[in-house]
């Protein structure tokens, strides 16, 4: 008797993908589909209706996604098993699903051969699973999926993987309708909620109240063919509350329909503060400027049109800021400045120069003139773009009659002072400007009168003393002591430097009032270049006789270091060369006579005194090599306990006296010349013998990657004053014993193998101190 096949609605937002599903499922055979949706509302209303065995239901969705939607479908119908199924990655969202009372998570990469027996398996009961749980995936005849079915729902799997979990900007994806897919790190710390439990919640909950912005901008995309959407908004932690800046950029199927969104967000709360501040600023300079009076202060744009206006302006020239703005500032001249476009070339000058300053007459607005002092200046923007200039100008015409005083008095100066030739003496303004100039100043400075005065004194400044307003600074001293005076660089017409004596005294009327300055310069640079020629004679003096003197204690050092060398050399090779000679001779004439204990013990004797004159010569070849940086290793990975423990057994058998052990920690490899990392150890160990008392202890450990050989002896340890000199070459102390080079090699080669040797200071656990050698691991 046969039995009815389970039921099945498909819920997905795409028309192609509910119709491959559904003839995929019609044609297995073993499921009757009886509906298909396109959003959780339908799915809501097809399971109440048709109270279906199964629900195949899509995760982004318009108006109510998958999540929305799991708990009304299971409310309508209890028995429904819903399969989730989205192109989404299970991470997170899966375990959100199967906590809703999803009984399945399947993934729209996952292989649709196999979907209708993986439906049938849930509707059959089996426990509610994850991708990650299902058995492997059964292979088509073929091994390949139908081209067309995988086209269509590649369209709608996440393509973000493999940048996503990482990025150092937060991203989340989320559904149609707003719930947060997966997030990443960055995301979640720019929310302040740990990224991995943000899967399921609606983004618009994290928006502080602000929701209504990420409906609108979800609405614009299910509706309009928007590409991205930008909405700024705030989220608040339990730390603080930022300002973010969210993009939203819809990710479309080959029709144009929307299937989620990807969500960049990025913390602009620090430039949000900053443009606060600066518009915070900018008001309040506005309103310093608005309440001057005594100045007219006002804005130009690049070619000369009044466009802002302060009290001042309006006092001055007459103008309201409505009648005003919006003009031309020639306005301000009288006809025959307007015509020699003497307004136009004040903002040439003004841009060329940075700053334009006259005084002259203007015009009001009733038509009478006044004496103004003028000053404009070029603006730019931080991008270096010019912006307009800024202008202030003052009434000075009441003091029009004192300034007439004051250059007739300038002119009587002139005549007095003109024939001074020695002397530059020339008479400043109260801001600085040139007034008079006499022959002495132009002989010393070599401007004319007609190019200098009336130009600011600060053109004889250095560029560098001019931007740190250093010409300004020595006015305002003179001013408030009377007098200034220094000597400094200052610059001729032509460029060249000059040094000069300068003093700057403040003038004022009888009345007190402050009328300029006087200053007088005197070109000083021949008796400047000789008191330098004498000062760094001397230096030079006391620099050589240093030199000299370290020079010749070094020479005196070395002559003694060599000194000492060549005497230990030749008491190193008097004893062995004697003792073989000696030797030689004894057995040649006397072989038959000796025993063969004696000869066994002659020849012995030999063996050792030719052993040590092969030490030395290794020793004096290795010095040689390293002094000319001939010297080749033949690196490979050597281990270091072998090398140590073969010395070792090499000092036992040539000084069986010895007492001489090894205590290694580990065997450590290094990639190391065995050969000259062996020659290091012999000459440590020699070292210990000759110049300590046994017992001697050598100790092999590793301290992270440096091998470490730490030779310790019972002797009295290397003294204190020879200590800073200990491997250098030829250092032996005041004794005859050793050639000096035996340290001096051994760190050399440690060195060359990218290590060290060092002698450690005496302890109480180590009388005599100890003797490291270093070396990087293989």
């Amino acid at each position: 008797m046969a039995t009815s096949r389970p039921t099945v609605v498909v819920i997905d937002d795409a028309p192609e993908v509910r119709a491959l599903v559904k003839t995929r499922l019609r044609l297995s055979g073993l499921l009757d589909v009886v509906a298909d949706g396109a959003d959780g509302t339908e799915a809501i209303s097809l399971a109440h209706l048709h109270q279906p065995t199964l629900m195949l239901l899509d995760m982004s969705m318009p108006s109510m996604d998958g999540i929305d939607a799991l708990n009304g479908v299971l409310a309508v119908s209890p028995d429904t098993r819903v399969a989730v199924f989205t192109g989404f990655d299970a991470d997170g969202l899966g375990d959100l699903a199967i906590d809703m009372g999803a009984a399945a998570f399947f993934q729209k990469s996952d292989d649709l051969d196999t979907l209708a027996e993986r439906l049938l398996a849930v509707a059959q009961g089996e426990p509610p699973r994850l991708p990650a749980d299902l058995p492997p995936r059964p292979q088509t005849a073929t091994g390949d999926r139908p081209s067309h079915d995988r086209a269509v729902l590649n369209e709608h799997l996440e393509r973000f993987r493999e940048v996503f979990d990482e990025a150092a900007i937060g991203m989340a994806t989320l559904t149609l309708t707003g719930g947060i897919v997966r997030a990443n790190r960055a995301f979640g710390s720019l929310v302040q909620h740990p990224h991995e439990d943000l899967a399921g919640v609606d983004y618009a909950a994290l928006m502080a109240g602000q929701g209504a912005l990420l409906d609108d901008a979800l609405e614009r995309i299910n509706k309009e063919a928007v590409e991205l959407i930008q909405v700024e908004h705030l989220v608040s932690g339990a730390r603080s509350s930022r300002r973010v800046l969210a993009t939203l950029a819809p990710v479309r199927d080959s029709s144009g329909q929307a299937l989620y969104v990807f969500l960049q967000l990025r913390d602009i709360t620090e430039q949000r503060a900053a443009e606060d501040e600066l518009r915070s600023s900018e008001e309040r300079f506005r309103l310093l400027v608005e309440a001057v009076e005594d100045y007219a202060i006002f804005m130009l744009s690049p070619d000369g049109i009044v466009s802002s206006w302060n009290a001042g302006a309006e006092r001055t020239k007459g103008y309201r800021a409505d009648e005003i703005i919006g003009r031309h500032f020639r306005t301000f001249y009288d006809e025959q400045l307007q015509r020699s476009g003497h307004p136009e070339r004040e903002l040439e000058m003004a841009l060329r120069d940075g700053q334009y300053s006259e005084e002259g007459w203007r015009v009001r607005k009733d038509g009478s003139k006044f004496w103004a002092h003028v000053l404009i200046t070029a603006l730019f923007d931080s991008g270096g773009n010019h912006v307009g200039f800024s202008k202030v100008t003052r009434d000075i015409t009441p003091s029009r009659a004192a300034q007439e005083s004051l250059r007739q008095s300038e002119e009587r100066f002139r005549l007095i002072v003109d024939a001074v030739r020695d002397y530059a003496i020339f008479m400043l303004d109260p801001t600085g400007h040139i007034a008079s100039w006499n022959a002495g100043a132009q002989r010393t400075k070599g401007y004319t009168a007609s190019e200098i005065v009336g130009q600011h004194f600060r053109v004889f400044y250095p560029p560098e003393l001019q931007e740190s307003r250093h010409p300004e600074h020595e006015l305002e001293l003179a001013l408030r002591d009377g007098s200034y005076s220094e000597e400094g660089w200052r610059v001729r017409r032509d460029g060249t430097r000059f040094w000069a004596h300068v003093t700057i005294t403040a003038v004022f009327n009888e009345v007190g009032d402050h009328l300029g300055f006087s200053k007088v310069t005197r070109d000083t640079t021949a008796q400047r270049i000789a008191e330098q020629e004498r000062e760094q004679a001397a230096k030079e003096l006391a620099a050589a006789n240093t030199s000299l003197k370290s020079l010749n204690s070094q020479l005196q050092h070395a002559a003694s270091d060599q000194s000492q060398f060549l005497a230990v050399t030749a008491h190193e090779l008097r004893t062995p060369v004697a003792v073989l000679g000696g030797t030689a001779n004894l057995l040649s004439k006397h072989w038959s006579e000796l025993g063969e204990s004696e000869r066994q013990t002659l020849l012995e004797g030999m063996t050792s005194s030719a052993g040590r004159l092969q030490r030395l010569l290794s020793d004096l070849l290795t010095a040689s090599k390293l002094d000319a940086s001939a010297l080749r290793l033949e690196l490979a990975p050597t281990s270091l306990t072998q090398v140590v423990t073969v010395a070792v057994q090499s000092v036992r058998r040539t000084a069986p006296d010895a007492d001489v052990t090894v205590t290694p920690h580990e065997d450590v490899i290094v990639n190391a010349d065995a050969a000259r990392l062996a020659q290091a150890m012999d000459n440590l160990l020699e070292n210990a013998l000759r110049h300590g008392r046994s017992p001697v202890c050598v100790e092999v450990d590793r301290q992270g990657d440096v091998a470490r050989v730490r030779v310790i002896d019972r002797g009295p340890g290397v003294r204190a004053d020879v200590r800073p000199r200990l491997f250098q070459r030829f250092a032996t102390g005041d004794e005859i014993t050793g050639t000096g080079l035996g340290l001096f090699i051994v760190r050399e080669l440690a060195r060359a193998h990218g290590g060290d040797a060092d002698y450690e200071d005496p302890t109480p656990e180590r009388p005599a101190g100890a003797f490291l050698l270093t070396l990087p691991t293989a």
